[in-house]
């Protein structure tokens, strides 16, 4: 009797001979046969496997034709050579409300990069976007597991990933080796907590000039181009003995975009810096009859000083009072100078900051097994 005649006769009283006849009869050996029924055997025992999702991508034929194995013994979920596959099968497990206790995304890899697909094998590299049709699936207690090899060697990938799943998740540091389930540098844990990489050092919203009225470094939390910025000033009545016709448009200099930390991830903190020099100027060229009135201002109320240099320290402390407004437009947005608040200078957040924060730690064994 053939091979398949015998597996037919000896189902054929099983409820679930349906759910296997047509794998059985494209079996092309007892060897592929056996592998499905283990298969079927094994959900039989334990339902459907969704506390263990195993999402693999290789990149050879040998390589898809070994996995495809293990994935009918039930050990890997499923064997993709685009994400785009992968996301059709996240999105049905997404629909029945499937939350897995583990979560391995096996692929190649190198430094920065947590996956690697057959189809687009450098799309990932230091970027970590891939994750976002994962979340579904994901909850609290999920343990996440990238095989890329060197995918832990870059800490900053891993905790980039954490902190998009929300999880602790779990790389090698080096090469890993599927078979013995080893890692040749290590592995290493990433968790989801918050951080500050505050240097210790505040960078403030803005500076006076200590020679005069002018004002240095005023700094935005942003990045925008020349062109995109603009500011003006409005000078309350009574301050002078002349009235200004308001808002008095002021003039951007020395403007400067810089980083303050840089993550190839994204997440890059940008700020922007510019001076506004030659306030008084401004107001000699809105009323001519400025400076004269100024001057006699101050002789009729005795003061003897330079009438210049007091007229810096005039205009910087009515500045600081508010009553001589600074309004800068910013990509369509307003800020009055005095709202602005001070920024953290921030350092490079690297490997040894993450480790000695307690950020991310090395473990002694693998996060996962395969059996």
């Amino acid at each position: 009797m053939k091979f398949k005649d015998t597996v037919k006769e000896i189902l054929v009283e099983q409820k679930w001979y349906e759910a296997v006849k047509d794998s059985l009869i494209a079996a092309a050996s007892p060897i592929t046969g056996a592998v499905i029924l283990l298969n079927k055997a094994l959900q039989l025992y334990r339902g459907a496997n969704f506390k263990k999702i195993r999402l693999i991508f290789p990149k050879a034929d040998w390589e898809i034709a070994a996995v495809t194995i293990f994935q009918k013994l039930g050990v890997v979920t499923g064997v993709y050579t685009s994400l785009e596959e992968a996301n059709m099968y996240l999105a049905e497990l997404a629909k029945k409300g499937v939350k897995t206790d583990e979560l391995v995304i096996g692929s190649h890899g190198r430094e920065g990069t947590l996956l690697s697909t057959r189809e687009s094998p450098n799309e990932y590299h230091f970027n970590n976007t891939f994750l976002d049709s994962f979340k579904p699936i994901i909850q609290p207690s999920t343990k996440v597991f990238f095989t890329a090899c060197e995918g832990a060697d870059d800490l900053l990938a891993l905790k980039d990933a954490a902190e998009k799943l929300g999880v602790t998740v779990y790389g090698s540091s080096g090469i890993y080796n599927y078979i013995t389930n080893s890692s040749a540098k290590g592995y290493y844990w990433c968790s989801s907590n918050e951080y500050s990489a505050d240097s210790g050092k505040d960078i403030a919203p803005f500076e006076f000039s200590e020679a005069n009225c002018h004002i240095y470094k005023i700094t935005l939390p942003m990045s925008v181009g020349e062109g995109n910025i603009s500011a003006t000033m409005t000078v309350k009545d009574g301050l002078f003995p002349v009235k200004f016709t308001n808002p008095i448009n002021l003039e951007i200099s020395d403007l400067e975009s810089d980083d303050l930390e840089k993550s190839p991830y994204g997440g890059m903190k940008l700020i922007t810096r510019f001076n506004l020099e030659n306030l008084d100027s401004f107001m000699f060229k809105s009323n001519t009859n400025f400076y004269n009135a100024w001057v006699n201002k101050l002789k009729s109320a005795g003061i003897t000083s330079n009438a210049y240099d007091f007229l810096e320290e005039y205009i910087k402390k009515e500045i600081k009072r508010g009553t001589i407004k600074i309004n800068i437009s910013a990509n369509g947005k307003n800020f009055d100078l005095l709202s602005l608040k001070s920024i953290s200078d921030t350092s490079r957040v690297d490997n040894e900051f993450l480790l000695n924060n307690k950020l991310c730690g090395k473990m002694q064994k693998a996060p996962i097994s395969w059996l």
